[in-house]
């Protein structure tokens, strides 16, 4: 059994109780500390003249990990991760100890916020990454978050289906920018791989479109890049009727007048112009979303319905179809009660 230290002994008790220290500060001039608890104090002077053996802030952490990871992700994916960011920092910021229990009741908070399952998702695994990034580089040695799970009862944002009036005024429809919106029904294809295609990686021979990169816009600007997972590439089926609609040609279908890949304004300025002339106010994503209720509706297997759709996840694909299934549920409940009224 070690040895008990006698910290009591090891410093000058004062009239008024408290124990008193010294140690000399970085310019080597004499410092004096006080505490009730001789422990206390020989634990405070040892940080003093040692700082690096202090705990880190979760401020230093976070920006330790911000430095560090922001190279390797996505503009889009850190534009998303910036306000959870500053509002983790904002609440933690200055302690050198963040708890389990905390970073619950954190994220309960949240919840009575009314923030949505997949930003509360968010913040847990931002806070999760600056853990596991501090503990690698030896400034923790445990995770509190790794024993925290998402408060129940979280609210669960799904994207609409296109109303059947929407699906029937893009299929009709020959107003601009109409070949877009038709390839994303067509296709499935996600805005970004959509106005990344060329008229190249339409193969007419073998009855597939060619999916390898995505447009992703820092600011106003467009990038190529390649797809976020390896199931995003991928050869979805060229549809007859899609094949039928794209002209021959080359370079990219979708572009400016000088062949180069359109902006984000440009982009929105043709979208709501198109919404505008069909009179539906539709996104790019519940199209591919309408594409699926296609596949849905043909019988397709969730297991080929992921590889079309380029989902990382057959998770992914069954939440989709059970959305479709309880979507046209309601649909046709309404129906029923209309016609026997």
């Amino acid at each position: 059994m070690p040895k008990k230290i006698d910290y009591a002994s090891m410093f000058v008790r004062r009239k008024s109780g408290l124990y008193m220290g010294r140690y000399r500060d970085a310019q080597g001039k004499r410092r004096y500390v006080y505490d009730r608890d001789p422990e206390a104090l020989y634990h405070k002077i040892e940080l003093l003249e040692n700082p690096d053996l202090a705990p880190p802030k979760f401020r230093d952490m976070a920006e330790a990990w911000q430095a560090e990871h922001w190279d390797r992700i996505s503009y889009k994916t850190a534009e998303a991760y910036t306000a959870p960011l500053r509002r983790l920092v904002d609440h933690f910021g200055d302690q050198e100890t963040v708890t389990a229990q905390e970073i619950n009741a954190f994220l309960v908070d949240l919840g009575k916020k009314k923030y949505s399952r997949r930003s509360v998702q968010m913040h847990r695994d931002i806070l999760n990454m600056i853990f596991n990034h501090a503990i690698v580089n030896g400034k923790l040695t445990v995770n509190p978050c790794a024993a925290v799970s998402l408060p129940y009862s979280l609210t669960t944002t799904t994207r609409e289906l296109p109303d059947d009036d929407a699906i029937e005024a893009v299929k009709s429809s020959s107003a601009p920018f109409s070949l877009f919106a038709k390839l994303c029904l067509y296709s499935g294809l996600r805005r970004g791989e959509a106005l990344a295609l060329r008229y190249e990686d339409v193969d007419r021979e073998h009855k597939c479109i060619h999916v390898t990169k995505a447009v992703e816009f820092v600011g106003n600007n467009p990038h190529i890049k390649p797809p976020k997972t390896k199931a995003g590439k991928r050869d979805p089926i060229l549809l007859d009727v899609l094949a039928d609609l794209i002209p021959e040609g080359t370079g990219y279908i979708f572009c400016r007048d000088d062949g180069g890949l359109l902006t984000k304004m440009q982009y929105r300025d043709r979208w709501e112009a198109y919404c505008k002339a069909i009179g539906h106010d539709i996104t790019a994503h519940q199209l591919r979303h309408g594409f699926a209720t296609i596949l849905y509706e043909a019988g397709i297997e969730d297991k080929d319905a992921q590889e079309l759709l380029g989902h990382s996840s057959i998770t992914v694909t069954r939440d989709v179809y059970t959305h479709i299934r309880q979507s046209r549920r309601e649909q046709t409940a309404k129906k029923l009660n209309a016609f026997i009224k």
